[in-house]
C-alpha cells in the first residue's frame, strides 16, 4: 500500500526553522523524469533549500515501506545554485534509475545522516489499464485548490496531468513556493490546506500562458520556474518559434545553465502509461501549431504508439463555448491532423470551468487561394463542423470524432458561472466558427477530471470539491 505521509518531513522542516539549520524551501517531491516509452523506467526526486550546505543521501528499493527494503540502492544526487534574490539557494535532484515496471518502491532522504523524508510510489504499469487525474489553472492559493487536492488524494491516481497555468500569476519561483507546493505537499490530508500528493504521485505539468508570463528575466529573475521545478520527458524537437528567455546575457546564461536541457526541451513531450499514450503540447501564442518539425514528430509519435488510447493535451482549448477566451482558437489548426491520427481525447485548460464536447470533426476553412488556413487577428479559426450527437457515453459509447475536454477549474477564479447547464447562453455567432458542439458545461464549481482505462474501455468522470460526480461518459472500442 502506498505510504502517503510520514512525520519525518514535517518534523525536519520545523527543526530547520527553529534551530537555524539549513531550511528546506520545498520538501522532496516526485517527478516522472526523462522516461517517455515503456522501455525504461525512472523517477526523479527534487527539493529546494536555502544557502546553507548539507550532505544528502537518497536510498530506495522495492517495497511498500523503507523498512521492508532489504537491499536499498543509492541515488545519484546533483544540485544547482540559484541566485534569484541576491542570495543563493540550492536546487537538488536525485535520480532514481533502473526501476522495474509494475512495482512499489520506497525511498528515504537523509540530511547529514538524519532521515528527513520518506514515502513510497508505484512505477508505471505495462498492463492495459491506468487511472489518472486531470486539472488545470490551479496554483492560485485558493480554498478551491485545497479542496481539489484533498479530493484527488482520495482517488489514489497513478499520476496527475496539469493542463497549464500551474501558478498565478507570473510563473515565478516564489509563486510555486507559496501558491503550488504547499497544497500538493501538505503532510496531512485537509480540505482547507491540501494533501500529500507529490511525494508519491508524479505530476506531468504543461506550459500555460501564466507559466511563461515572466520570460523577461531582466525584470523578474525568478521567472520561468517551470523549467527548474519540473523533470519531464525530453523526446520532442525544439521548434523555430518557441519560448525565448530574455534579459541580460548574464542572467539568461545562468538560467539556461541551471535549467539544463529542460529549457526549452520540456515545452513539448509525450509519454506512455499503461495502455494510454499522451502527447503534451505548448499552445502559447508564440507557437506555430503547424510547425513542420513539430507536426512530423507528433505524427510519428502517435503512429508509432501501440497504446489502446491516444490523448493530446495542451493549455488553450480549440473548442470553447464559454465567454472568456473564446477567441483563442489557434489549436483548431491541429484538429484534422488529430482526427487522421485517431486521437480519442483532447484535454485543455485556460478557461476556468469544465466543458465536454460532443465527438466532433472539423474541416478547416481555406483562404481564396485554397492553400492557406485563415486565422483572424483575434485568433479565430473558421471551418465546418461535423457532430456526433448520437453519442451519449451510456448506451452509445463509440464516438465518431474526438471528444474535447476543458478541465480548467482546478483552483483559480471560475469563469462565467451563469453558463452552468444553460445552453441558451452558450451560443456564439456564425456557424463557421461555432455550432452547438458542447454537451456539458459547468462553470460554477471547482472540479477535476478522473480518467480510468481498462483495455478497450475508458471511463471519464468530472468530480467536484465534495467528491461528487456530475458528468460521466464511457468510451469503448
Amino acid at each position: 500500500m502506498r505510504t502517503q505521509t510520514t512525520g519525518l518531513l514535517l518534523i525536519a522542516c520545523l527543526v530547520a526553522y527553529t534551530t537555524g539549520a539549513q531550511q528546506i524551501i520545498v520538501p522532496p517531491y516526485l517527478q516522472p523524469g526523462n522516461a517517455s516509452n515503456l522501455l525504461r523506467e525512472r523517477k526523479v526526486l527534487i527539493w529546494h533549500t536555502d544557502s546553507i550546505q548539507a550532505e544528502y543521501k537518497v536510498e530506495f528499493g522495492i517495497g511498500p515501506k523503507v523498512e521492508s527494503v532489504t537491499k536499498p540502492s543509492t541515488a545519484k544526487i546533483t544540485y544547482v545554485q540559484l541566485n534569484l534574490y541576491n542570495k543563493p539557494t540550492f536546487l537538488y535532484r536525485a535520480q532514481l534509475n533502473g526501476l522495474k515496471f509494475d512495482e512499489s518502491y520506497a525511498y528515504r532522504v537523509s540530511r547529514n545522516g538524519s532521515p528527513i523524508a520518506e514515502s513510497s510510489f508505484k512505477t508505471r504499469t505495462k498492463k492495459s489499464q491506468t487511472n489518472f487525474i486531470v486539472f488545470g489553472d490551479c496554483g492560485a492559493r485558493s480554498p478551491g485548490q485545497a479542496k481539489i487536492a484533498y479530493q484527488v488524494f482520495q482517488q489514489k491516481p497513478d499520476f496527475v496531468l496539469v493542463t497549464g497555468d500551474n501558478v498565478y500569476s507570473r510563473g515565478l519561483e516564489k509563486e510555486y513556493r507559496t501558491n503550488f507546493f504547499p497544497f500538493y505537499l501538505h503532510p496531512i490530508p485537509d480540505t482547507l490546506r491540501g494533501a500529500p500528493l507529490m511525494n508519491s504521485i508524479p505530476f506531468y505539468m504543461l506550459l500555460g500562458n501564466h507559466d511563461v508570463a515572466a520570460s523577461d528575466l531582466g525584470k523578474e529573475a525568478d521567472g520561468l520556474a517551470y523549467f527548474y521545478y519540473n523533470d519531464l520527458p525530453l523526446n520532442a524537437p525544439a521548434t523555430p518559434l518557441r519560448l525565448e528567455a530574455t534579459g541580460s546575457s548574464e542572467r539568461v546564461k545562468a538560467f539556461e545553465k541551471n535549467a539544463e536541457s529542460r529549457y526549452p526541451g520540456m515545452a513539448n513531450f509525450s509519454f506512455d502509461y499503461g495502455n494510454v499514450h499522451i502527447a503534451c503540447l505548448d499552445s502559447n501564442p508564440y507557437v506555430n501549431p503547424l510547425d513542420r518539425d513539430l507536426l512530423t514528430w507528433l505524427v510519428n509519435d502517435m503512429k508509432n504508439s501501440k497504446a489502446d488510447w491516444k490523448i493530446v493535451a495542451y493549455h488553450h482549448p480549440a473548442f470553447n463555448t464559454g465567454i472568456s477566451h473564446y477567441d483563442a482558437q489557434q489549436m483548431r489548426l491541429l484538429a484534422p491532423t488529430l482526427e487522421d491520427l485517431k486521437v480519442d481525447l483532447v484535454l485543455a485548460g485556460h478557461v476556468h470551468n469544465y466543458q465536454r464536447s460532443f465527438p466532433l470533426k472539423f474541416e478547416l476553412k481555406l483562404d481564396s487561394t485554397g492553400r492557406r488556413y485563415v486565422v483572424t487577428p483575434e485568433g479565430r479559426v473558421d471551418g465546418t463542423f461535423t457532430l456526433d450527437e448520437k453519442f451519449d457515453g451510456i448506451t452509445n459509447t463509440k464516438p465518431q470524432g474526438i471528444v474535447y475536454i476543458v478541465s480548467g477549474a482546478g483552483g483559480a477564479r471560475l469563469y462565467d458561472g451563469q453558463l452552468t447547464n444553460n445552453p441558451e447562453m452558450w451560443k456564439h455567432d456564425l456557424p463557421t466558427n461555432w455550432v452547438p458542439f458542447t454537451a456539458k458545461l459547468v462553470s460554477d464549481i471547482h472540479s477535476f477530471t478522473r480518467i480510468e482505462t481498462d483495455g478497450k474501455k475508458l471511463v471519464l468522470k468530472q468530480m467536484d470539491v465534495k467528491g461528487n460526480t456530475f458528468d460521466q461518459i464511457t468510451i469503448t472500442k
